[in-house]
């Protein structure tokens, strides 16, 4: 893409060769340092690319090889410029066009809320807007860490969160705690600790002290594998210590906490078929009705199909179009029969565990029961399961440096 841009904005042309030498006029061009690309024989004429600086070039190849090339396509700015020359307006609107996107480019026109299951994207949404976060803000003004541990302190069972900018979108992911997080990779030297409580069952260290050992019964936060380590010389005497990025493989035994209900009795909608559709735009997050009309239905669905203008996939512009549909429904009384719900309350399962197993947990026993009490079918118990349990704590300087107390006590005198 960029070797594209910069021959674009170099300029470059399409060439047509003609003569009795075209092999002979390669090898020179190649001898010389000029290059050529897309060479392509159309019927014993040559074609190929070359950039504007070099097409002066080969006028004495040319001549030597008794060839002759003639410029079938040109390309890039400066063939724009000499076009426009004359046209100062055509100028100065495109210049004005590069200075409105670069203004564009200093804020956040989209926030895009990755994962989660409890929590909506229109609920994560409002709480960002809540905490002085919202589209149209400035990207200097946006601190992405402060935005995690903000979440992660307001919402115990998140579990974990990244937040990042891209071009003019600012990007949240987040994992709930009961399911798994991401794999996280250290960069800088730490200890490895419990992400959750559990019962180790595997650990093998690489780097750094482990603290545990298999059969340890551990709670979240504890240290599992310490950063720091020990150097020791003659007679067991400490040396010094130094800090290092702890790794390891820590499996351990964890229970995840699994209830759904489902009620018996349901309301079924059904479409009649009948629909109205209306159309907005929102430019610069001031919303303009194209049209609206009149619904006259007393139960309907909204659906919104919004499509944001966008230069590339990470930049885009504070201008949207919406459609929006207004179909309508009746409502059906229905009620599931035992094998029907029982049957529904399994397959809810089924996917929780398969959603486990693609994130590499093991799972050792289901204890999960169904049952139906006061027309709600509840599933309800534990699962032990088998994972990473790794997470990373920063070292603390106090936690490795050595004083020592003898030079300190020669300073005070």
């Amino acid at each position: 893409m960029l070797i594209k841009l910069f021959r674009w904005l170099r300029g470059y042309l399409l060439i047509r060769m003609k003569g009795q030498s075209p092999e002979r006029f390669i090898n020179l061009c190649s001898n010389r340092y000029i290059y050529l690309w897309d060479l392509n024989n159309f019927e014993g004429e040559y074609e190929f690319r070359i950039l504007l600086k070099d097409y002066l070039k080969l006028k004495p190849i040319a001549k030597k090889t008794g060839t002759i090339p003639y410029i079938k396509k040109k390309y890039g700015l400066p063939f724009i410029v000499h076009r426009y020359r004359k046209r100062k307006g055509y100028a100065a609107g495109i210049l004005l066009f590069c200075v409105i996107l670069y203004i564009l480019s200093l804020y956040i026109w989209d926030i895009s809320i990755l994962g989660g299951h409890s929590y909506t994207p229109e609920a994560m949404l409002k709480f960002l807007k809540s905490n002085e976060i919202y589209i149209g803000l400035q990207k200097r003004n946006i601190d992405c860490q402060e935005i995690e541990e903000l979440i992660r302190g307001t919402y115990k069972d998140i579990g974990w969160v990244s937040a990042e900018i891209k071009g003019t979108r600012l990007i949240v992911k987040i994992t709930e705690t009961n399911m798994p997080a991401p794999a996280v990779t250290a960069t800088k030297n730490c200890h490895i600790i419990a992400s959750k409580d559990c019962i180790i069952t595997k650990i093998i260290t690489r780097t750094g002290t482990p603290k545990v050992e298999v059969g340890s019964v551990v709670k979240k936060g504890d240290i599992l594998v310490s950063g720091v380590v020990d150097i020791i010389g003659d007679n067991d005497i400490l040396l010094n210590r130094k800090p290092v990025i702890a790794d390891a493989d820590v499996i351990g035994k964890t229970l995840y906490s699994y209830k759904d209900k489902i009620p018996l009795n349901y309301i079924q909608k059904s479409y009649t078929g009948r629909s109205k559709t209306s159309y907005n735009i929102s430019f610069f997050l001031k919303k303009i009705n194209l049209y609206k009309p009149r619904i006259p239905y007393s139960k309907y669905d909204i659906i919104v199909d919004e499509s944001m203008l966008h230069v590339t996939d990470n930049f885009y512009l504070p201008v949207s179009y919406f459609k929006i549909k207004y179909p309508e429904y009746v409502e059906i009384k229905k009620k599931y029969s035992k094998e029907e719900v029982t049957a529904l309350a399994k397959e809810k399962l089924k996917r929780f565990l398969d959603e486990l197993k693609e994130k590499d947990v093991l799972i050792l026993e289901n204890n999960v029961k169904i049952a139906i009490e006061n027309n709600t079918c509840i599933a309800s118990g534990k699962i032990v399961v088998q994972e990473s349990v790794k997470d990373f704590k920063s070292i603390d300087d106090s936690e490795w440096r050595i004083i020592d107390t003898d030079e300190s006590d020669g300073n005070d005198n």
